[in-house]
């Protein structure tokens, strides 16, 4: 019985944190005019940020609390990919979560960068190579589990074995005597 239970559970646990809800959270240009200027904060630069960085701090939260694409605001395209500004070179599109920083969190140095490298520091938030480029990042918030109607029908099943093993046992039990 106490196996019974413990699959029931387990199988209600695994099915609701596979099916987080995702919903779109907005979109961004990579040069947008309420992001860094590359040449601020000389030598160093600005701070850089990741695909799903730059969400979460357009959209609040954290950055493990988005996925990106490159495609559209349509959940069914989402590709993990983001747009990126590099240093010296221009847009190109990489993993969500891509991180090349200098000295692990500027865009930069300010100087000194080899122009046309696409390995120089990188960030997908930044006014510099991309204007009016059509760069746009779409991200999508996953939220937390939301349980589909096959769980509920899976859990209601369980419990009612559990009943039942619970109702032999009680009957198994039970002494008969006759007077």
């Amino acid at each position: 019985m106490k196996k019974l239970l413990l699959v029931s559970v387990g199988a209600f646990a695994l099915s609701t944190s596979a099916n987080a809800a995702t919903v779109f959270a907005g979109s961004w240009d990579v040069y947008n005019a309420a992001a860094p200027q590359w040449t601020e904060a000389p030598p160093n630069g600005p701070l850089a940020y990741t695909g799903q960085e730059a969400a979460a701090l357009l959209f609040g939260g954290n950055a493990s609390d988005y996925v990106i694409s490159t495609i559209d605001s349509d959940i069914a395209n989402i590709n993990n990919m983001a747009w990126y500004d590099v240093i010296g070179f221009g847009g190109s599109v990489f993993a969500e979560d891509y991180s090349n920083k200098y000295l692990g969190q500027f865009y930069g140095p300010t100087s000194g960068f080899v122009l046309g490298d696409n390995t120089n520091a990188a960030s997908a938030f930044i006014r510099d190579n991309l204007s009016n480029a059509g760069a746009i990042n779409f991200a999508f918030r996953v939220d937390g589990a939301v349980p589909e109607p096959a769980t509920w029908a899976f859990m209601i099943f369980g419990f009612g074995a559990i009943g039942g093993a619970m109702r032999r046992q009680r009957k198994a039990n039970v002494k008969v005597s006759y007077a």
